[in-house]
């Protein structure tokens, strides 16, 4: 008898087909219970595992032994006159036949029930999905490669690496890909792929390592289907080190390829890093690496470093952007002030557009940069087109969170619109979650809108993503205000000043919140220390103002202030804002107000073209308190005619100001209607807790606001104010006692 035929005769292919069909059962069955149950990612590979080695074992056994009426029994020790393997095998042919059903009637089941029943939570992220992004069938979260080179300092090219992948992905319309942040979030945590993917709201994971040695490199990399941890793709390139831009354009290239998506339909917007100098891309790589911690001394050197490499390679185009995005941000912390940034930013625009006319981030850097040069100013129709503009290109360059953040600013300031803020922050978290400024942004539009539980929520949130920010511990200080926490304002406000001791404008508002409160001793030692980082600045001179003010040294605060306003301060955290509202009252309460009103004409010759339209906000400032001085010493009835002439001007620049109460209320003292400004005022600004404004109640004891405060009602809440006040200056000087406030 052949082997064949005596296999047969065994019955071992019936036990094989048997065995498959079972095992193939059994591991559909480990899928489900694996979900259900939530069961270690580890169990399908053991049972997977198991089945495998459990099949030569079982077709031996069936090979070697024999069912018959008296069991099992070895094959050799059987009469083959006795033999039931024929019945035998008809009860296998109906096993399978049986097992057979079972899985068919499983598949019809899946098919026709199980895929067409979603959840409705994962539903209704998906729909949410789709509208941020209604074309990304498949998504992706790029993982920072892991650095194998033996010099822990190559850090910065493995990680570039990645970012230049993560932006290349980004621009293909067919996926969805995690934002930096949130994929950065995991380097160096030991989290599984499948709890990877479920927090970044990914199908797929593509993760890899780079060992750069000398001249080569090796770049390994592979794709992951998250559901299964199946590997879908992976490759490994070890190339010259010159071929790093090559192994960039294959990884994306393959890696679209594996996921079934087309870089043919990103080819009119792929923007690759071009370059052909490596040593510019080094330089590169290192700047948007110190970009990334975005503090003072990061930005002033990921500045240089972008420099440099412009140097390598002036038509760097990645650079160029990189630095106007350097450029926004030094911007935005107050390291350079609005005419640098236009100064400095509008010539590497210009280059990059008229080179790449469509390019996307090109257009929304130059967005941003206008937006910031005096937007107060600007005409409110254009205005909004700019921010609605950038509203449109945010889907196209999806994972730019940072300027996600300035149009959200935008949406909820200038346009009063924090329900479409939310939105786009909304579709923001899809494709970034863990991003803490998306958290900290939509703390932001939450408290505008006073919906201080969620403000809080979301603020905590974002410290809780990067405890090493300052801002997010200043906005906690600020939601505790809200929320009339006086201690807790100010212990946010030291843990700022803490986290980055270098930030002097965090020290200076500790100094002039301590000053609000009459504690001048407890504010100079944060006033002392912006001195020393900052002195001769534009928020140190604020702070001496503030000082003074608080020594009560009228004469010395008057000349201050007036300094200040001669030198032409800027605006930064209100310092020239500040000594024009110190130098008014002063001067009105010295009773020269019509000599103020002079002295500030000889500053600004139109000023009292008050219909007249001004390119920055300086004379604007200048002219709202000039109508004040106006009050003491012309008739109400040409007050009243200057005033109207402003606020249409006012009006036109489409800003919501009047939704402050202290302007409409000051609107009224100027129509003579007094006790319905005080009303305004009590129902809106002395509504908030003493811990918004501590010293609000003192600012009425100037003469532009003595009417006001002299209504019955506004005096009585003045005198009960002043008592609360006094309550809360004991206790925080109290509080200032503590430990924490004494290292």
């Amino acid at each position: 008898m052949s082997i064949f035929a005596e296999l047969r005769r065994r019955n071992v292919f019936r036990v094989g087909v048997a065995y498959a069909v079972g095992a193939w059962l059994l591991l559909q069955l480990t899928e489900v219970l694996s979900e259900l149950l939530t069961l270690p990612e580890k169990v399908g590979p053991i049972v997977v595992a198991l089945v495998v080695i459990g099949l030569p074992i079982t077709l031996i056994l069936a090979w070697l032994y024999e069912m018959t009426p008296q069991g099992i029994m070895r094959e050799k020790d059987v009469d083959r006159s006795q033999s039931i393997t024929r019945q035998t095998g008809r009860k296998l042919d109906r096993t399978i036949i049986g097992v057979l059903a079972v899985a068919v009637a499983y598949l019809l089941v899946d098919k026709l029930v199980l895929r067409h029943s979603v959840d409705p939570v994962a539903q209704s992220a998906t729909e949410v999905a789709q509208d941020a992004a209604p074309d990304s069938p498949a998504s992706v979260a790029v993982l920072p490669f892991v650095n194998m080179s033996n010099d822990r300092e190559n850090e910065y090219f493995s990680d570039g690496l990645t970012e230049t992948l993560l932006h290349m992905l980004a621009q293909l319309p067919d996926l969805r890909v995690a934002a930096r942040t949130s994929s950065f979030a995991f380097k160096g945590e030991n989290t599984s792929v499948a709890d990877i993917a479920a927090t970044l709201g990914v199908e797929h994971i593509l993760e890899g390592s780079v060992q750069k040695s000398g001249d080569r490199v090796r770049v390994t990399a592979q794709l992951i289907r998250a559901q299964d941890g199946f590997h879908i793709w992976s490759q490994n390139y070890t190339r010259p080190l010159e071929d790093i831009f090559a192994i960039q354009d294959e990884i994306a290239t393959d890696v679209a390829s594996a996921l079934d998506t087309s870089l043919l339909s990103a080819n009119d917007h792929m923007h690759r890093v071009e370059t052909t100098s490596l040593g510019a891309y080094e330089l590169y790589l290192k700047a948007i690496e110190q970009q990334a911690v975005f503090s003072y001394g990061s930005l002033a050197e990921a500045e240089d470093l972008f420099k440099q490499a412009l140097a390598e390679d002036p038509a760097f185009i990645d650079a160029k952007l990189g630095l106007v995005r350097n450029l926004v941000k030094m911007n935005d912390t107050g390291l350079i002030d609005d005419e640098d940034l236009q100064r400095q930013s509008e010539p590497l625009i210009a280059e990059v557009r008229s080179r790449q006319p469509d390019n996307r981030l090109a257009e929304a850097l130059e967005l941003a940069v206008e937006l910031r040069q005096q937007s107060v100013l600007m005409d409110p129709v254009q205005r909004d087109e700019r921010i609605s503009r950038l509203r449109s290109l945010m889907p196209l360059i999806p994972t730019e969170s940072y300027l996600r953040q300035l149009l959200v600013n935008g949406l909820a300031g200038y346009m009063n619109r924090p329900e479409d803020a939310l939105a786009v922050i909304e579709a923001g978290l899809l494709i970034d979650p863990l991003e803490p400024n998306l958290h900290a942004s939509c703390g932001a539009v939450y408290m505008k809108m006073d919906r201080l539980e969620d403000a809080l929520a979301a603020f905590t949130k974002a410290n809780e993503l990067d405890p090493r920010n300052p801002n997010h511990y200043s906005n906690l200080a600020s939601i505790s205000a809200r929320m009339g926490d006086l201690r807790g304002k100010l212990n946010w406000y030291r843990k700022a000043a803490e986290t980055d001791p270098e930030d002097h404008e965090l020290a200076a508002f500790l100094a002039e919140q301590l000053y609000a409160l009459g504690l001048a001793e407890e504010g100079d030692r944060w006033a002392q220390k912006v001195a020393i980082l900052a002195p001769g600045s534009d928020v140190a001179r604020k702070v001496e103002l503030a000082r003074s003010d608080a020594m009560g040294n009228d004469e010395q605060s008057l000349n201050l202030a007036r300094q200040m306003i001669e030198d032409e301060v800027g605006d930064r955290r209100g310092a020239i804002g500040s000594a024009i509202y110190r130098y008014t009252t002063l001067m009105a309460e010295a009773g020269r107000s019509e000599e103020a009103v002079e002295y500030l004409v000889s500053r600004e010759p139109n000023l009292l073209a008050f219909d007249q339209t001004f390119q920055s906000f300086l004379p604007i400032m200048m002219q709202w308190r000039t109508i004040g001085l106006m009050k003491d010493y012309l008739p109400a009835e040409e007050v009243l005619q200057n005033w109207e002439m402003f606020t249409v001007k006012m009006d036109g620049t489409g800003l919501p100001w009047k939704d402050e109460a202290s302007n409409r209320a000051w609107d009224l003292v100027l129509r003579g209607e007094t006790e319905e400004a005080a009303r305004i005022l009590i129902d809106e600004d002395f509504n908030r807790p003493l811990a918004v404004v501590p010293d609000l109640h003192q600012s009425l004891q100037e003469p532009m606001w003595r009417e006001v405060a002299a209504v019955p009602e506004m005096a009585a809440l003045i005198t009960d104010r002043e008592a609360e006040y006094q309550l809360a200056r004991a206790d925080i000087r109290q509080m200032l006692l503590e430990p924490e406030w004494n290292p």
